[in-house]
């Protein structure tokens, strides 16, 4: 049974022989009266605060959900950015080492085309040498059957291998004063 103040204020009672004091009863229903009026106000104003609690509580709820959402993506984002600058990282170490792959096969290719060069080089200088040596040769036979003043028992330096570009100097300078030509010699 729910029962207003008033309707307990209002309450009568039928009353008999024996009964109860009035002013008892009626300062007890007051009292009653109050004490639920008191209730209901409280009541009321818990009611308030509760409703007041739980949309602070929906509000707080929501709020952490959302905090919860944001590190998430957060620690995704994170994961991602890490992944890519991961990824991005063995990208330009790979290319560095493309890099330096062709550069060292570059010059590898480099190297061998000069190494060939010098042996083609070498080639030529021991060619040059070599006919250069059969001509003087060649020249100095010419010479020496051309000139009656030279005794046939005479040593021929000339005969000997140049071994060097001097050597051959030597021989040209030796040729020149065997003939009596110093044409063109510093030393003449």
């Amino acid at each position: 049974m729910d029962l207003t103040p008033n309707e307990i204020r209002n309450q009568t009672f039928t009353s008999s022989f024996r009964g109860y004091h009035k002013e008892e009863v009626e300062a007890f229903k007051e009292a009653a009266a109050a004490a639920l009026e008191e209730a209901k106000v409280e009541i009321l104003k818990l009611t308030e605060e509760r409703e007041m609690l739980k949309q602070h509580y929906n509000d707080l709820k929501n709020l952490e959900d959302t905090i919860r959402a944001a590190v998430l993506e957060a620690q995704k984002s994170a994961e991602m950015i890490h992944s890519n600058a991961k990824r991005e990282a063995e990208l330009v170490i790979a290319e560095a080492v493309r890099v330096r792959d062709e550069a060292l096969e570059q010059r590898r290719r480099r190297l061998a085309e000069l190494d060939a060069k010098i042996e083609e080089f070498q080639f030529a200088r021991r060619s040059f040498y070599a006919k250069l040596r059969a001509d003087i040769e060649s020249h100095m036979r010419l010479l020496d059957s051309m000139n009656p003043e030279l005794p046939e028992n005479r040593p021929r330096e000339y005969k000997n291998p140049p071994e060097t570009g001097d050597d051959i100097d030597k021989i040209v300078d030796q040729f020149r004063r065997n003939t009596g030509n110093t044409e063109g010699n510093p030393n003449g």
